[in-house]
């Protein structure tokens, strides 16, 4: 007897290239003649600008740049800070091949930066970059579908509401806004050094298109015409959307905003509250739907020989996504008396099976007992709460929520942490074979025998179904916890519960 077929096509996103990579970019930078020499240097902070990301059938590709500026006390008696500007440029490169119509999504990350004293006239800027490469293509499984199970076969059909990317995208924001720092805040006269982050606060897939809104997030350092130093940090809101070329069943996006250019500066005015904000930045965007994957698993004959074919697909779903807000606390210098400024990098979580933890980088700078400006670099660990298997592999990422609070000995931060865990998994599914009935007569019609276990276990092992022993022992489980005895129809008694149950 053929079994008969159907086809069920499973359109999604593979990942065939994930690439976590980290490189050292240094780069020297010779004070202009028209500054004065320098003393100390005291701070030292940067943003990653991704300027081109390529694919082609034999490489990857990101180029672009860690746009850096340094802080240092002049020599003199000048009590004025001085600003050295400095571009370290990078490229990611992977010698792969790649399929057609992939899409690549880069995200970069400073794990570290500083600068060194060479001479009173040259510095060593040191940054520590990492990045993740994620090449997704396009692919499809066409599985067999049983029909229906034939009265002489037990067949184990499950579907599986799978978690696949199913579609990419990629939209452009051009953000250029006046932000007015408060009237308690001391005007700009000249800005010293500044940074521009993005989070993403709310994501929606609604029909074909992916909606989105999050924050810029802005910390800027400033000297007032008077010399005065003063901080400030504030948010820029955006929102927009993306058309999707599919969304598919209880869709979620997710999406990494990568900066392409990005400026800030004063209106020009003297001590102006006003900044004049200038950046592009790209959002990558994956959406992730729910898949139904029916999957005969296991059948075998209850009467007669069973030539069953196998096919074989291996998967890597999305099994769990957890978000959580972590309280982290740096220690302050002992000799710090006001703390004017801080820059803190946290790096991407990883380790191998247990707890994913990750390095943290802070750059402060603070006003001594002798009123002195100072910098200092310190160094800290994360720990996720998060664990990590043997088995299945984890993408964490950190990053700072909300703005640090300074107390008496110490920073206190929030940090939001997003964490997805995948699974590789080999899927197994019937797609062909043949079943020869065989004689009735010759068997046991019903068996006693102790089992414990999954019942398909059970029924396979004697010849029978789950419906069967389900109905001869009154039992509402497919899984037996603890050994007990049975009775066990077989032959014919099992084929016609099965019958019956269907």
């Amino acid at each position: 007897m053929e079994l008969s077929f159907h086809d069920q096509r499973v359109s999604y996103l593979a990942q065939t290239r994930y690439d976590n990579l980290y490189q050292e970019q240094t780069e020297e930078m010779t004070v202009p003649e028209t500054m004065p020499e320098i003393a100390r240097i005291v701070d030292c902070s940067g943003m990653v600008i991704v300027q081109n990301k390529s694919l082609d059938t034999g490489s990857i590709s990101v180029s672009g740049g860690i746009q850096a500026c340094v802080l240092y006390v002049p020599e003199g008696d000048s009590p004025a800070l001085s600003r050295i500007e400095v571009f370290l440029p990078f490229t990611v490169t992977k010698k792969v091949p790649v399929p057609e119509n992939s899409t690549l999504f880069y995200w970069g990350w400073l794990r570290s930066i500083d600068a060194r004293f060479i001479n009173s006239r040259k510095v060593l800027v040191r940054a520590n970059l990492g990045s993740e490469l994620t090449v997704l293509s396009p692919a499809e499984w066409t599985l067999k579908q049983l029909d229906r199970c034939p009265a002489g076969l037990a067949c184990r059909t499950n579907v599986y509401p799978m978690r696949l990317p199913v579609c990419a995208a990629e939209k452009e924001l051009q953000i250029a806004d006046e932000v007015l720092m408060p009237e308690d805040c001391i005007g700009a006269d000249r800005l010293l050094k500044w940074t521009v982050g993005a989070e993403i606060a709310d994501t929606a897939v609604i029909g074909e298109k992916a909606v989105f809104k999050g924050n810029l997030r802005i910390r800027a350092l400033f000297q007032n015409e008077a010399g005065a130093l003063a901080a400030w940090q504030g948010t820029v809101p955006f929102s927009q959307y993306a058309d999707l070329e599919t969304a598919g069943e209880d869709p979620f996006v997710s999406v990494q905003p990568i900066f392409r250019h990005a400026e800030l500066d004063t209106d020009g005015q003297i001590d102006s509250r006003r900044l004049l904000l200038n950046v592009t930045v790209t959002a990558q965007l994956v959406v992730t739907s729910a898949v139904p994957i029916q999957l005969t698993e296991d059948a075998y004959s209850l009467e007669g020989t069973f030539s069953p074919e196998w096919e074989t697909r291996t998967l890597t779903p999305l099994l769990d996504r957890q978000t959580k807000t972590l309280a982290q606390s740096l220690p302050l210098p002992e000799d710090a008396e006001r703390v004017l400024d801080w820059t803190i990098l946290p790096d991407c979580p990883g380790g191998s099976a247990g707890e994913l933890s990750a390095g943290l980088w802070a750059n402060l700078l603070y006003y001594d007992r002798d009123k002195a400006l100072q910098g200092k670099i310190i160094r800290d660990t994360v720990r996720t709460g998060f664990l990590r298997g043997d088995d299945s592999a984890c993408r964490c990422v950190l990053s700072l929520s909300g703005e640090a609070q300074v107390q008496t000995d110490s920073i206190r931060l929030e940090l939001s942490a997003v964490c997805d865990t995948e699974k590789q998994t080999v899927f197994r599914n019937l797609c062909g074979g043949t079943a020869e009935p065989g004689k009735s007569a010759g068997g046991p019609s019903l068996i006693v025998r102790r089992g414990k276990g999954p019942l398909w276990d059970l029924a396979k092992e004697n010849g029978s179904t789950v419906e069967a022993l389900q109905a001869a022992n009154h039992l509402d489980t497919d899984v037996l916890e603890e050994e007990r005895l049975l009775l066990i129809p077989t032959g014919l008694a099992a084929r016609t519960a099965k019958e019956e149950e269907a």
